[in-house]
C-alpha cells in the first residue's frame, strides 16, 4: 500500500501525537516544495521544534539539521534513515520513534 507524501506526514504527525500524548508534545506538519517538516510542540504552544522532515516525492523520514534543512551526509545526500513507502515500513517507524527524535541519529 503506497500513501501520498502529504498523506504519510500527516499520518506520522497523528500517530507521533497519540504515540506520545503523555509526554505533554503534539506533533504536526508544515508543507513546503521539497520536504514536509514534522514539527513537535509542547501542549502549552509556548516551543517548537523541527522532529525531522519527510521528503515530498518518496516518502523518506531525514533527520533536521535545522529549523530550514534537513540533515546530509558527507558525500552531499540526504541522510535518509527510514523509508514509509509501505504500511509496514510506516508502522516500523512509529514503533521505532522516540519523542524527542534520537533515533534518527546513526547509531
Amino acid at each position: 500500500m503506497t500513501f501520498t507524501t502529504t498523506a504519510i506526514s500527516q499520518k506520522l504527525a497523528d500517530a507521533l501525537t497519540d504515540k506520545f500524548k503523555d509526554q505533554g508534545q503534539t506533533y504536526h506538519v508544515r508543507q513546503g516544495r521539497k520536504f514536509d517538516k514534522i514539527v513537535m510542540t509542547s501542549l502549552n504552544g509556548s516551543s517548537g521544534s523541527v522532529y525531522a522532515f519527510v521528503e515530498r516525492v518518496n516518502g523518506n523520514l531525514i533527520k533536521a539539521a535545522s529549523w530550514k534543512a534537513p540533515q546530509k551526509n558527507s558525500d552531499g545526500s540526504f541522510a535518509v534513515r527510514y523509508q514509509m513507502d509501505s504500511q509496514e515500513h510506516f508502522d516500523n517507524t512509529v514503533k521505532a520513534a522516540d519523542w524527542a527524535g534520537g533515533f534518527l541519529y546513526a547509531r
